[in-house]
């Protein structure tokens, strides 16, 4: 997760190699948490496309503050990659309006497409149990999420920040398997997270994550299903993905317009463009992410395509929960951590 704000600008130029659309005299401005990397490769892209973009990166955590604070004066136009829960969120403060993409058509499954035309999913990411193969053999490893309170796995795993989005995911997953008929946690389900928490290496910065694995003491990783194998590259180890008893939790990353942008039209055309299935699949190529429109995922790389399928997806009704989120969140922050 980035911290920093970083800005990338681009000026308007040439029809694109993707969509062909006219090139727009004034600039929109995109929040979004992609990386510095996956930022400056995106605003090139917009801009062979004839989009002119200035691109916010930051944290999930932070554009969901920034974008809360600026309620009254919104500086975006367009709010991409933040993931179910935030984007649901956001949209019940009346942040968003509503507006159809051409690529939500009927191959998108419905799942990723906003009831109310406000909010569209374009990627796919499971939050992934991984573990060190190199360390752990298939037997020892866990192969559910419940299973990391056991003895055995004292020490041996991370949890991050509760202000991460990957944290706050795998956190929601396993708190909703003790969610009671109104809506509230079970007092298993916190005696659940006491244990769990009681049996981590807790952290606050990415750096201190990294070194429980350089240093050998954890060896199970709870993460986004790219940073799984960047962690294991980095670290230098070799990793399997646990296609866990009960699913695991995937993310879907939306896009939305800003309710009262003055770049309505370009914040469209942008839209339109970024969830083509001919962008989609070029960013799959080039990232290795894995797209939700069945067309981008077969003009996706093989890798991808297989990625697709995997690992199996936890039922979670973000809609519903994420008003409950902050909530457990805090409780977790106030009386577990």
């Amino acid at each position: 997760m980035i911290t920093n704000l970083v800005k990338s600008t681009v000026l308007a130029s040439a029809i694109g190699a993707f969509v062909a659309t006219a090139a727009i005299a004034d600039s929109i401005t995109v929040y979004s948490p992609q990386g510095e990397e996956r930022a400056v490769w995106i605003t090139e892209q917009a801009k062979a496309a004839g989009h002119d973009i200035v691109m916010l990166s930051a944290g999930g955590g932070e554009l969901f503050d920034r974008l809360l604070a600026e309620k009254a004066n919104p500086q975006a136009d367009v709010v991409l990659g933040l993931i179910d829960a935030a984007m649901a969120t956001l949209k019940t403060e009346d942040l968003f309006q509503a507006y159809v993409p051409a690529w939500a058509d009927d191959n998108l499954p419905n799942v990723y497409k906003g009831p109310d035309g406000m909010v569209h999913k374009f990627w796919q990411t499971p939050i992934v149990l991984a573990y060190n193969s190199d360390v752990l053999s298939a037997d020892e490893a866990p192969k559910s999420w419940l299973d990391l309170i056991k003895p055995q796995y004292k020490g041996k795993y991370v949890i991050g920040s509760s202000a991460w989005q990957t944290t706050k995911s795998y956190l929601v997953g396993m708190l909703v398997r003790y969610m009671e008929d109104d809506g509230s946690i079970s007092d298993l389900g916190w005696e659940f997270m006491q244990r769990l928490y009681d049996n981590a290496i807790v952290v606050d910065s990415g750096e201190a994550k990294t070194a429980a694995f350089v240093n050998g003491e954890a060896v199970i990783d709870l993460n986004w299903f790219g940073g799984v194998g960047n962690l294991a590259r980095d670290v230098g180890y070799n990793v399997v993905m646990v296609d866990t008893e009960g699913g695991t939790p995937f993310i879907a990353e939306g896009v939305a317009i800003m309710d009262g942008t003055d770049q309505l039209d370009q914040s469209k055309a942008f839209v339109d463009w970024f969830g083509s299935a001919q962008f989609m699949a070029a960013y799959a190529k080039e990232f290795g992410q894995t797209p939700v429109h069945p067309d981008a995922i077969a003009l996706s790389p093989e890798a991808v395509q297989a990625n697709a399928t995997l690992l199996s997806p936890q039922p979670i009704n973000w809609d519903a929960v994420a008003p409950k989120i902050d909530g457990w969140m805090q409780r977790i922050e106030l009386e577990i951590k």
